[in-house]
């Protein structure tokens, strides 16, 4: 797509998403000249009327200590490329981060699965013997542990991608975490400083709207995510958001306010929780899980939402998690209490083939300024080999630390 083709698809998403929504995001003009707290208050005015009872109850979390704070969530698929890129990953983990900053590494799996990912967790574990490892810092998940939903026993949703089965995990797993945020991983994301818990996360004064402080008080921590504005999106990322809002029928001003971007993106566990006690009340269903896969469907949206989003865009229109998140918190106005624009955790990733032969890892990725994150990755659809990505990574591993 050019980039006149993109500005077109941009510009019709604004009046698509206003269309589907009943929300005309012209009235609100362009962030870049109103604060995006006052936007939000701005749509706030309206919630009451709309929204009853209030889509989001925040209550200040004091964390008794900094243990709590965060947990990483990876699904994980047996596959030789997902478990080679794991290898890799937890390789770096260990090289890297303070697991001791960490309170829990969750991996979700399907049944099947669930051996091969552990046998692959232990043997990595097993190399680094001079790093001292808690018991508990591992722990294993099934996707029926997350969601009834998706147990081998029920059979609707065994034709649905993986994908699609992903994005429900990345909020359905929210039940389990035990800390106030969780960092949704993917195998190919490695880990390239030194770096800890509090590397995710921006600290600043807490006040009464603060969503999680310190024990006494006197710190905030809001999630640094990779936030950019709406309008620099592609048109794939335009769908997605689009097709989210559709879903959840949320009135959110599409201008050049920041949004969630991709991943790894780290997710208030409250927020998430809230959002299903959302989808299950505003639409009257029983399983909200159920409803978000039965809209990963494209045959479940009204045929005009799919006819227009089909014109534009030239594909299915899906939902993703970042998005669903996002919108709700966005609308809820919550999304400052909890997040921060940040780091581009994945600024110095590779895209493609031609990518990754002009790599130099060691000064492209592992030596750049702190200020571009404490991950990166080699996204799967350049087709390398994790035994070469590792060939290319592993002499850095030593220089960086």
């Amino acid at each position: 797509m050019t980039q006149a083709q993109k500005l077109v698809a941009g510009l019709a998403g604004l009046v698509i998403l206003g269309w589907l929504t009943g929300f005309s995001p012209l009235r609100h003009g362009s962030s870049s000249a109103t604060d995006a707290r006052v936007q939000a208050m701005d749509l706030a005015d309206t919630a009451v009327e709309n929204d009853y009872p209030p889509l989001f109850m925040q209550e200040q979390l004091a964390l008794p200590s900094m243990h709590g704070i965060l947990s990483f969530l990876e699904t994980v698929e047996a596959t030789e490329g997902s478990l080679g890129r794991l290898q890799n990953q937890l390789k770096t983990f260990f090289a890297f981060f303070d697991i001791s900053s960490l309170a829990e590494f969750v991996f979700v799996t399907s049944d099947e699965d669930a051996e091969a990912v552990k046998q692959i967790v232990q043997d990595v574990a097993n190399q680094y013997q001079q790093v001292t490892i808690p018991s508990d810092l591992f722990r294993f998940l099934t996707h029926s542990d997350c969601s009834e939903e998706l147990a081998p026993s029920r059979k609707a949703y065994t034709g649905l991608s993986s994908s699609s089965k992903h994005q429900l995990l990345r909020l359905a797993c929210a039940q389990h975490i035990k800390t106030a945020y969780y960092a949704n991983l993917e195998p190919e994301i490695f880990f390239t400083r030194q770096s800890d818990a509090l590397s995710f996360f921006k600290e600043s004064n807490c006040h009464s709207y603060s969503a999680v402080c310190n024990s006494d008080k006197t710190l905030s921590y809001q999630a640094a995510n990779d936030i950019y504005p709406i309008l620099e999106r592609g048109a794939e990322q335009q769908a997605l958001l689009l097709g989210s809002a559709a879903l959840l029928r949320l009135e959110v001003a599409i201008d050049w306010r920041p949004a969630i971007g991709v991943m790894p993106q780290v997710f208030s566990t409250d927020v998430a929780k809230q959002l299903g006690s959302y989808i299950q009340n505003k639409f009257q269903v029983k399983s909200w899980q159920a409803f978000l896969l039965d809209q990963a469907r494209p045959d479940k949206l009204t045929i005009s939402s799919r006819r227009v989003l089909l014109a534009v865009f030239g594909a299915e229109p899906v939902w993703d998690a970042y998005n669903v998140y996002w919108l709700f918190a966005t609308r809820a106005c919550v999304l400052e209490n909890f997040h921060v624009p940040g780091s581009v955790l994945q600024a110095t990733a590779v895209w493609s083939a031609e990518m990754f032969h002009a790599w130099s890892p060691c000064t492209d990725t592992f030596h750049q300024p702190p200020k571009l994150g404490v991950v990166s990755l080699v996204h799967p659809s350049t087709n390398i080999s994790p035994s070469e990505i590792w060939d290319r990574i592993q002499p850095c591993l030593t220089t960086a630390s």
